[in-house]
């Protein structure tokens, strides 16, 4: 990896190294409306020695979200994107790179182009894992595909996570995945995918869906 600008050294205030990237990609219909899918990829960028020069390159990052702007289209369509950088000098806390594209999609939103979207994304967040260094597969526990599930919908739709129910699951083992079925006290409902790419559990898919008058909880997790 290369980086686009490095730090010079002496300097007391810098930007620091990246730890860790974190993106999220959305879908909407019209600029001021609520994304209908949120995909979400949360990766360490290891190696705690490695050259300042070596660093994590978020030009290169955003050409490989690009091609999501033409999923299901041969043009590129309208977008929002957003680049946070957090980094402090006290401790070991991990200096992170947040960043979040939001795609305007059109009104006339085909199940041919939500798949072209979904297809989109994951292509995108695979190559993303490959440039911070793949992460070691682990199995996901049903506990830790919970908590993911209820941490990926409060970030991408700003809902409570302890305000949250579990009405649904079911598990995926040959793909180390879950499909989680979550909704809230006042009845949103999103369906939440951890390991939507390659089984990673840092990676998520979460889709609102219409709001639901009554449904039976399976239990509160």
């Amino acid at each position: 990896m290369t980086s686009h600008s490095v730090d010079a050294p002496g300097r007391l205030l810098t930007l620091g190294r990246v730890d860790r990237v974190r993106v999220q990609v959305g879908f909407r219909a019209g600029p001021d409306d609520r994304p209908d899918q949120q995909f979400l990829l949360d990766v360490p960028v290891p190696g705690a020695d490695r050259d300042p020069e070596d660093a994590f390159d978020e030009q290169q990052a955003l050409a490989v979200l690009e091609p999501v702007l033409r999923a299901g289209t041969g043009a590129p369509r309208h977008y929002s994107l957003h680049l946070h950088r957090w980094h402090t000098s006290w401790g070991l806390n991990p200096n992170a790179l947040d960043l979040g594209l939001l795609v305007t999609t059109g009104a006339r939103r085909t199940a041919a182009h939500a798949q072209a979207s979904h297809d989109s994304v994951t292509r995108a967040f695979r190559d993303l894992m490959r440039l911070t260094g793949p992460p070691r597969p682990a199995p996901t526990s049903r506990d830790a595909a919970i908590l993911r599930a209820r941490r990926a919908a409060a970030t991408a739709y700003r809902v409570d996570p302890d305000a949250m129910s579990l009405s649904a699951e079911e598990h995926h083992p040959a793909d180390n995945a879950w499909t989680l079925r979550m909704r809230t006290t006042a009845g949103d409902a999103y369906e939440v995918v951890v390991g939507v790419v390659d089984g990673y559990a840092g990676s998520v898919r979460v889709r609102h869906e219409e709001r639901i008058e009554v449904a039976d909880s399976i239990g509160a997790e």
